[in-house]
């Protein structure tokens, strides 16, 4: 009977009467909703029946989490249908919902920008959850990549204007899993509006760079696609608005450079990590950093008895030798440690909102650091031959040449190729320089 009363058109006031008539109803819902197939709410969504389904998702908030045999949920549902006023209700009362995945690992707002439903509909997902327009389904595509493969220029154009809203700017030159961005898929696609649309958006937005030169794991750029495809009128026209936007871009990685080059270390691919990727890596990184300054306020007595060296000349080949206090090298490695931190939750927080707030609060605790240390560290002076230096100028000057140290180790990787590629020259001119050699020897 229940189970019927949620087919009809919004028969609320008889759902409400079956809930007073049977007061255990509620446990028996919540525990038949365990089973996919039993889920009261997503019923009332499928059959459009919203006093019923607010009426439900009132009484259950927790039913709006619970997946189908596809793994959709209630708000996959209302937002495949394009029920804006649903998406609304849903999301408001459980935010999380829609960051649910479901088998393909597609959240509500990838199913609605794939189907191209209400316009309405994206702009509600996303207000509800800026972080959706960043999270990927299990072919690595972002709902704009979604957008544009089903040529959908309508849900393309109120993602661009959503993702500009949020500061979301950094998705535009992701890559799915075949490596092909938004520009790649609007060209094989032949979406010329889509291209137009790109282009434009790249010349008049300071935050938006469309990289026409970017290389698919074909080895193709956009522009690639075109010109092989050059006998295609579409194919010849975005050619040529590639073209032009290309010229009007800044100085642009060749698609060599771009290969070689490829960094997971690089800001766009910080950028292009989940909320949930960047949440955990905050939170390690925070925690590293709590205890780097707390081992700073907390030093053990031994360390803090050797002030007696206060005041005293040494040399610089003590700090190579072990010379100088133990509390000198202790704060040299600590410091690199908290610093390194300090700027790595500055990068991971870039992308949010309050990011002016979480600077200055970086910026204050670092400031605090410094004032710690310099009341910790033995006031001594290191000579360097007629010159001499403060132990703390040469702490700090030793913490950022280990830090800048790090940052190259972990650098060189990119420039690896380039340089066996060097190597490679060199051996094959000095191969060709001693047979030329050997040659004239057997000559002469």
């Amino acid at each position: 009977m229940f189970e019927e009363a949620l087919r009809k058109d919004d028969h609320v006031d008889e759902v409400k009467l079956l809930l007073s008539k049977i007061p255990k109803l509620s446990d028996d819902v919540i525990r038949a909703s365990s089973s996919s197939e039993n889920n009261p709410l997503l019923t009332a969504c499928e059959y459009g029946n919203h006093q019923v389904a607010k009426e439900i998702a009132s009484r259950w908030p927790k039913l709006a989490m619970i997946k189908n045999q596809h793994g959709q949920t209630a708000v996959h549902t209302v937002a495949e249908r394009g029920d804006v006023e649903m998406v609304q209700f849903l999301g408001k009362q459980n935010p999380e919902s829609c960051l649910v995945e479901d088998n393909l690992s597609m959240i509500p707002l990838h199913r609605a920008a794939m189907n191209g439903q209400s316009v309405d509909v994206i702009r509600a997902l996303v207000s509800i959850c800026p972080e959706s327009l960043e999270k990927l389904t299990s072919n690595q595509d972002t709902a704009l990549h979604l957008a544009v493969k089903n040529s959908h220029l309508e849900a393309f154009q109120v993602l661009v204007n959503v993702s500009k809203i949020h500061n979301k700017e950094h998705v535009f030159n992701w890559k799915n899993e075949d490596g092909n961005t938004v520009l790649h898929l609007a060209t094989f696609n032949k979406s010329i509006e889509i291209v137009k649309a790109l282009a434009l958006e790249s010349s008049n937005s300071s935050s938006i760079m469309i990289r026409v030169n970017t290389l698919n794991k074909q080895g193709q750029t956009a522009l690639e696609v075109c010109k092989a495809n050059s006998e295609d009128g579409v194919f010849k026209e975005i050619g040529l608005i590639l073209q032009e936007a290309s010229a009007r871009s800044p100085v642009q990685q060749s698609p060599q450079i771009a290969v070689g080059t490829t960094n997971i270390f690089s800001w766009n691919n910080l950028t292009r990590w989940p909320i949930e990727t960047r949440n955990v890596l905050l939170m390690i990184v925070g925690t590293i950093a709590a205890v780097f300054f707390t081992v700073t306020c907390n030093l053990p007595a031994p360390f803090l008895k050797e002030y007696y060296l206060a005041g005293k000349t040494l040399h610089v080949k003590d700090v190579a030798t072990g010379g100088l206090p133990t509390i000198f090298y202790l704060m040299l490695f600590n410091s690199a440690g908290f610093m390194t931190t300090m700027a790595a939750i500055v990068v991971l927080g870039w992308p949010l909102h309050f990011r002016t707030i979480l600077l200055f609060l970086v910026t204050c605790v670092c400031i605090v650091y410094v004032i710690i240390v310099d009341e910790l560290m033995p006031k001594l002076v290191v000579r360097l031959g007629k010159s001499s230096i403060s132990s703390i100028a040469l702490m700090w000057s030793l913490v950022l040449a280990l830090i800048f140290f790090g940052i190259s180790v972990l650098s060189l990787r990119k420039f690896t190729p380039s340089l066996c590629r060097f190597i490679q020259w060199l051996w094959a001119k000095r191969t060709i320089y001693q047979s030329n050699t050997g040659h004239q020897d057997l000559n002469a």
